[in-house]
């Protein structure tokens, strides 16, 4: 601030706010979180109450002595206005169409994702013409095969609308409403769908388009897997990746090199100014070009989230050498998220994002101090220089990990330390992998320039290589990840960022090393007495939702999965709330939407066995038991509960610490006097009887369907999604989530 500035607030009695970017937009960004997991219902009074009390701070003439704090209490009200008149305007008029089979026309948004067998895309319908209504909201449309349709056709099709998992929070929904789409609609009549060519294409098409040749020229330059790692760094796209590969990258904590984020757009930034420079331009003027370069790359690599973040980051950084000016990398990141929060209120349900700017935040506020800490007592230097090179890898790295680790733990419930030694080993490789890679794909797109991308092409390739390696053995050496699973794995980590965010503001930014390892202390405590409350136990988990179906029974950190289709994100979220860590036996039953689920679930947590009828083809993976069975097969888990299922795969008999459990699908193999203590059945007129029915149906008690039933214990599905029953020694169960 200027002098002159000073001065006069300071004569008025008011106090300068420094910084200003930064209140406003990290507590935006923060409050439309916080109205995330509150809901549309309680956040409208919230938005009322804070503007109240900030005319009545007005009134008192608070902003005097408080004016950041005032500012904050100004921008959390504004933000939880706007979500709740979004949510009002946008979202709740469009949810009358849930659940209803209509005839729509759409129009292309994205192009196709291959995802459980399916294709799905981005589409936005304009017509009902069930209705004849004119609407404007966008779906995620899916469809067995591939439509004959680019972006900006539009197609007419009757479809079934589908609402996602509806919880606070980051679920499913909130993920699908960050990326703009209200609901899901499921293709319904196969032969009655008709394409129209757009007349003019979007410029989302000619992105696209760019994209495609440059991957296709990737891929016929390199080989398979070095070109599909390429590819996913510069553009974004992993679906060439292998399923090895991938997992190999996770198990190694990797993933996020193969994710454009701030790391990959400071990389190509600095690179296309230094390049320009080189060639004789001056820097201002090189500035201007890089970030056109920046606004190119962005568009052609897909836009998302965390590309649009780490974007508007690198263009204030380069407009700032334009105008002669240094920029502040925490305003910076401020101002992203504002920008990327006022264009879309719920940006804030995109986990990747998240990731992104709380690891971007843990590197710009941890790294230096880190760095200085460490290289502070190094008087050459020389000495003091090469030793600030050869730490920032590990550095970034960990400062990256406490920075995410809050989001980390609360939506995978791991952290993965492994990540800091393969960060180590080949961020210097990556940052120079990507620089090549850029220069290879550019030439190989130019026409006549091509023999120029040789050389290029063969370090690209040679730098990938070395990538992969250092990531299949890390992978292979270290343990996979650290897990904090279980019902109380949220309480633990709001706990330790609540008690960090304490320390902070009473050591007022002094003693940040007591502070985090107080923080620390407090997290093992609260991951140790999770543990504690989950040894000894077994839990049966039933979960039915418009997206997923799982039975599984989860003792000691590992499920056995008896049955289980729809969308694999689901049931393994499911499944670690419970907390598993693993899947000690995953049978998979006959039908194609449970073999496609059980196949991606086996990506998702390591699987000990396969259990399946020898009418599913499985394709075995090494370290995986795989066992067939033809007719009715029965066994014992590790925790002495013993199994035997029929025949047909529709019946599922379970013994646990002496309590018989019934899991039946149609028709069964059992006797009709056959009674259990627990049954779970979709069957409302099941021959079998249990103490405790849960009933797989989509009924509620309003609609009168327990007056048919036999008196006994029941649960419907219909109004508990995730029933789970947790047994003690004796055998006897306690129910909750139901």
């Amino acid at each position: 601030m200027p002098r002159s500035g000073s001065c006069s607030s300071a004569h008025n009695g008011m106090r300068s706010v420094s910084r200003p970017a930064v209140y406003i937009g990290f507590t935006y960004f923060g409050a439309l979180l916080l109205a995330l997991f509150l809901g549309e219902t309680v956040t409208p009074y919230l938005a009322v109450t804070l503007l109240l009390a900030f005319v009545i701070c007005m009134a008192l003439r608070l902003h005097r002595r408080r004016p950041a704090g005032m500012l904050m209490l100004l921008t959390a009200g504004a933000a939880m206005t706007v979500f709740s008149i979004c949510m009002l305007l946008f979202v709740r008029p469009t949810e009358r169409y849930i659940d209803g089979e209509y005839r729509i026309q759409a129009v292309i948004e994205s192009e196709p994702e291959r995802y459980n067998g399916n294709y799905r895309y981005t589409a936005r319908v304009h017509t009902i013409e069930d209705t004849g209504q004119s609407v404007d909201f966008a779906v995620r449309l899916s469809h067995g095969e591939a439509l004959e349709a680019e972006i900006g056709d539009t197609v007419t099709c009757t479809v079934r609308f589908v609402s996602f998992w509806e919880e606070t929070g980051l679920s499913s929904r909130a993920a699908q409403l960050a990326d703009q789409k209200v609901f899901a609609a499921y293709i319904t009549d196969y032969a009655q769908i008709s394409v129209t060519p757009a007349v003019q294409r979007p410029f989302a098409y000619y992105c696209a388009a760019i994209r495609a040749q440059v991957r296709d020229s990737l891929l016929r330059a390199l080989p398979r897997d070095e070109a599909s790692v390429l590819s996913a760094m510069l553009l974004g796209l992993r679906g060439d990746l292998s399923d090895t590969l991938n997992t190999q990258y996770r198990a190694a904590g990797a993933s996020h090199i193969l994710v454009i984020s701030g790391m990959h757009m400071a990389i190509i930034s600095q690179f296309a100014l230094g390049a320009l420079c080189l060639l004789g331009i001056r820097r201002r003027y090189a500035a201007g070009i890089s970030i056109a370069f920046i606004l190119a790359f962005m568009a052609v690599s897909g836009m998302s989230a965390t590309v649009v973040r780490s974007g508007i980051m690198q263009i204030i950084l380069l407009f700032g050498i334009l105008i002669g000016r240094t920029a502040d990398t925490l305003n910076s990141l401020a101002i992203a998220m504002l920008v990327l929060s006022v264009l879309n209120p719920f940006c804030v349900g995109d986990v990747s994002l998240l990731l992104s700017f709380s690891a971007t935040l843990g590197i710009l506020l941890l790294s230096p101090r880190m760095l200085h800490c460490l290289t502070s007592r190094v008087r050459n230097t020389r000495r003091r220089m090469w030793l600030t090179h050869l730490l920032s890898p590990v550095v970034a790295s960990l400062s990256a990990i406490l920075g995410s680790l809050p989001v980390q733990l609360y939506v995978f419930g791991s952290i993965n330390f492994s990540s800091i030694l393969t960060s180590a080993l080949v961020l210097y490789a990556s940052a120079w992998l990507i620089r090549f890679g850029v220069l290879a794909a550019i030439l190989l797109n130019v026409p006549l320039l091509g023999p120029a991308a040789a050389s290029f092409v063969f370090l690209s390739g040679l730098l990938a290589k070395y990538q992969n390696t250092v990531v299949r053995m890390v992978a292979e050496a270290l343990p996979q990840s650290f897990y904090i699973a279980g019902p109380y794995a949220a309480p633990a980590v709001l706990v330790c960022v609540v008690f960090l965010l304490c320390g902070f503001r009473l050591c007022k930014g002094k003693q940040t090393a007591v502070v985090y390892g107080l923080a620390a202390g407090v997290l093992a405590a609260g991951m140790l007495a999770n543990a504690y409350l989950n040894a000894g136990c077994a839990q049966l988990l039933v979960l039915r939702t418009p997206l997923a179906s799982c039975v599984a029974l989860v003792e000691n950190g590992s499920a056995a999965v008896f049955q289980c289709s729809g969308t694999d994100t689901a049931v393994a979220e499911a499944l670690r709330s419970c907390g598993a860590q693993r899947i000690e036996l995953l049978h998979v039953q006959s039908d194609e939407d449970a073999v496609r689920c059980a196949q991606s679930l086996a990506t998702e947590l390591p699987v000990s066995a396969v259990l399946y009828p020898d009418c599913v083809y499985w394709l075995s993976e090494e370290n995986t038991l795989c066992q067939t069975y033809s007719y009715a097969t029965e066994g014992m888990l590790n925790n002495g509960a013993s199994y035997q299922i029929t025949a047909d795969g529709n019946l599922l008999y379970l013994s646990v610490r002496g309590c018989s459990i019934a899991v039946e699908q149609e028709s069964s193999g059992f006797p009709s006097s056959t009674s259990t203590d627990i049954l779970i059945t979709d069957s409302a007129e099941s021959l079998l009887r249990g103490g405790l029915t849960i009933l797989d149906t989509e009924d509620t008690v309003s609609s009168g369907i327990l007056e048919q039933l036999p008196a006994g214990r029941y649960l419907l599905t219909g109004e508990h999604e995730r029933i789970c029953l947790r047994f003690d020694e004796g055998g006897h169960y306690t129910l909750y989530g139901g």
